[in-house]
């Protein structure tokens, strides 16, 4: 199938360094990048997902996730070859849920970070201009352990992971996995 590929990410907190956008910059650049490595389209994106556990921070957006079912089956509607590419972990259980054609990048690392050595390492290399380096510091933390968690019990920055040890070497190596991995997933056929 030609898939058009759509980024779908957040508007969240990313701790005191990076864009709310982060996950959308992210997802945008892998949907560019594989768009281009197999010569298929890219559409538009989804810049604000199922943010609920951000709530506690100001400036988060969320969509309620029947908001954002309807703009996935709106952007289907309209182009029905499309294929998801996500970037935010709160968007999983609903593109898996809808059974559409999609990645969820976060699954591609374990653990997979929030404003911590990945995702920095990824800012810092496809948009350096927009992290705040005087803002990169160790935090303390602790991983989530449950479905239904919010951010806040588990940090009170809003990070989870060490960005101290990111780099835009290492985002260039992140990056490119998981673009790799995205194709992988589309040619094994193991898109849902």
């Amino acid at each position: 199938m030609d898939y058009v590929f759509f980024s779908v990410g957040s508007f969240e907190q990313h701790g005191p360094h990076l864009p709310y956008e982060t996950d959308s910059l992210i997802a945008d650049a892998v949907a560019k990048k594989v768009a281009k490595k197999i010569k298929a389209k890219v559409g538009g994106s989804i810049d604000v997902g199922v943010s609920t556990e951000h709530m506690d921070f100001p400036g988060t957006k969320t969509l309620s996730v029947g908001e954002f079912k309807k703009k996935i089956t709106k952007t289907l509607d309209e182009t029905p070859s499309a294929f998801f590419v996500n970037a935010h972990g709160g968007n999983n259980r609903v593109l898996d849920e809808l059974r559409v054609p999609h990645v969820n990048l976060t699954r591609f690392f374990k653990p997979y970070d929030h404003a911590g050595e990945i995702e920095t390492s990824i800012m810092l290399y496809i948009n350096p201009r927009l992290v705040k380096k005087e803002g990169i510091r160790k935090h303390k933390f602790s991983w989530p352990d449950k479905p239904g968690w919010r951010m806040k019990d588990y940090s009170e920055s809003g990070v989870l992971g060490d960005p101290t040890k990111a780099d835009e070497k290492k985002g260039r190596e992140y990056l490119q996995i998981l673009v790799d991995k995205t194709i992988d997933t589309i040619r094994d056929g193991s898109i849902l």
